[in-house]
C-alpha cells in the first residue's frame, strides 16, 4: 500500500502575467480617455494675460487704438502705408518680431488686417501685447 508523501513541494509559483496585462490595459485606457479632455477656449477678457516677455531689441510695435487708427513705433500711419512701411523695416531688421498692441475695444478685423499685412511683408513672428 502506498501512502501519501508528506513532503510536498513547497515552491508555489504565482503567475502575474494576467495582472500585468490588466494594468497595461488600464494604463492605455486612461491615457486615451484623458487626451480627449479639451479645456474651454472662450474667454472674454483676452487683453489681460500673463506670459513671457518678448525680447525688445528687434521688435516692431504696431498699435491699433479703439477707433482703428494704426501706429508703428508711436508714429501714426494710414492703412495703405502699413505694408510698405513694414517691408522697409524688414530690410533693417530681418529677424524682427511684430508686436501688435491692440486696444481692448479695437475691432478684431483691424487686428487681422495688421497680421495679414505683416505676413505680406514676409514677417514670420508675431506677438500680441497684453497687460498683466
Amino acid at each position: 500500500m502506498r501512502f501519501r508523501d508528506t513532503k510536498r513541494d513547497t515552491n508555489i509559483i504565482i503567475n502575474i502575467t494576467p495582472l500585468i496585462d490588466v494594468v497595461f490595459i488600464l494604463l492605455i485606457f486612461f491615457a486615451v480617455t484623458t487626451s480627449f479632455v479639451t479645456p474651454t477656449s472662450i474667454k472674454m477678457d483676452l487683453p489681460k494675460a500673463k506670459g513671457e516677455a518678448v525680447e525688445d531689441k528687434k521688435n516692431i510695435r504696431v498699435a491699433v487704438d479703439s477707433a482703428g487708427a494704426l501706429f508703428i513705433d508711436g508714429e501714426s500711419i494710414k492703412d495703405d502705408e502699413l505694408e510698405s512701411r513694414l517691408k522697409t523695416l524688414k530690410d533693417i531688421h530681418p529677424e524682427a518680431t511684430v508686436i501688435i498692441e491692440a486696444d481692448e475695444k479695437a475691432m478684431h478685423g483691424k487686428v487681422v488686417f495688421v497680421i495679414d499685412k505683416a505676413k505680406s511683408a514676409d514677417y514670420a513672428k508675431f506677438a500680441i501685447a497684453t497687460k498683466e
